[in-house]
């Protein structure tokens, strides 16, 4: 049962998901995956005068979690209260419960988005694409898109994962390298963490050919990415005809976000958001599930996230960052070389 909490009336166009035990989660002082994250989201919410439900989760079945991840590394999880994954990820006294409730998040945003046909944003922390079936790092310990993703499988024939963080998902690309049951397109600086996501990682056996990176050149940005939306990612999953999308969404690609040297502005984000809403409205029922990975800026990411929602919600939302500085598609030239790759496997 989850609980509900009031902001104003409620019109049921998108779902949001947000427990406040994510704001507890810490690893050390002055990390920047910290608490403040959740305060800026949650207070930008408030001041658009969104009207939603914020649906509270229960914490991930350790079940649902093994579909994903070996019991091995969930009992590393488990029993840690103080172990490094990773220089910058520690598991402490509490990991455990917070990221199973992170879990949960993204499961019932799935959930919700499947059961009702409507849109859902799982805005939740630690994040999880770094997390693979046997490690985590990168601020992330279970990959919380990838649990709602394979048990979503368990009632559609397929689904897509497109990850817009300016970080390769590396423990998503692990997770779904040998199966054509899950699309995975990754857009992400080639070179930074975690060093992985080269175009021709592009899945093995059974799911070669799903596994779409398209690495990209600092400085790329809002043209870019429209680029890539066009000439890859949409015709991919046009011929791929998933049964709903899940949207990774870091907003460390932002130009004020410090964490890479990609240019996206809060307007092109939205701009992206909106192509992924037309085809969820036209193809999916609206079945659309945002799970929140990075983003360390406080004000650009709260307006981007606020921003998608009150697009579902025919609210538009002030945008401080809209700066276009990419203007002239600075990576074209990377994009080109992934498509002309997967031109091998999809019509492009």
């Amino acid at each position: 049962m989850h609980n509900v909490i009031m902001l104003a009336a409620y019109t049921g166009s998108m779902v949001v998901v947000y427990h406040p035990e994510y704001a507890t989660h810490i690893q050390y002082r002055y990390h920047p995956e910290a608490p403040f994250r959740m305060e800026y989201i949650i207070k930008k919410i408030m001041s658009l005068g969104i009207r939603q439900h914020i649906l509270e989760p229960e914490p991930a079945s350790e079940k649902d979690i093994l579909e994903v991840h070996s019991s091995k590394y969930v009992d590393k999880i488990r029993a840690s209260t103080m172990k490094y994954l990773d220089g910058e990820t520690i598991i402490r006294e509490g990991t455990y419960d917070v990221a199973r409730l992170a879990a949960g998040g993204a499961l019932t945003a799935m959930e919700e988005s499947y059961h009702g046909n409507t849109p859902s944003f799982a805005i939740v922390r630690p994040p999880g694409h770094h997390a693979g079936p046997d490690y985590g790092g990168g601020f992330c310990y279970f990959n919380n898109t990838a649990i709602a993703a394979k048990k979503a499988l368990k009632r559609s024939k397929r689904v897509a994962i497109i990850d817009i963080d300016a970080h390769h998902g590396n423990g998503t690309q692990d997770i779904f390298y040998e199966s054509d049951k899950v699309l995975y397109v990754s857009t992400h600086q080639w070179g930074i963490y975690p060093g992985t996501g080269y175009y021709t990682e592009a899945g093995k056996g059974d799911g070669e050919g799903y596994n779409v990176n398209i690495p990209l050149s600092a400085r790329s940005g809002d043209t870019t990415y429209k680029y890539a939306f066009e000439s890859m990612i949409m015709p991919i999953l046009r011929q791929f005809r998933p049964d709903s999308i899940f949207v990774s969404l870091g907003v460390d690609a932002h130009y004020r976000d410090d964490m890479s040297g990609l240019e996206l502005s809060s307007k092109g984000y939205l701009e992206l958001a909106a192509i992924l809403q037309d085809f969820a409205e036209k193809y999916l029922r609206k079945r659309i599930i945002y799970v929140l990975e990075g983003g360390y800026n406080g004000v650009p990411l709260s307006e981007v996230v606020g921003g998608i929602i009150g697009l579902f919600e025919g609210k538009k939302a002030h945008l401080q960052y809209e700066d276009v500085r990419d203007e002239s598609i600075k990576g074209k030239e990377y994009v080109d070389e992934s498509r002309n790759f997967f031109s091998q496997y999809w019509k492009l």
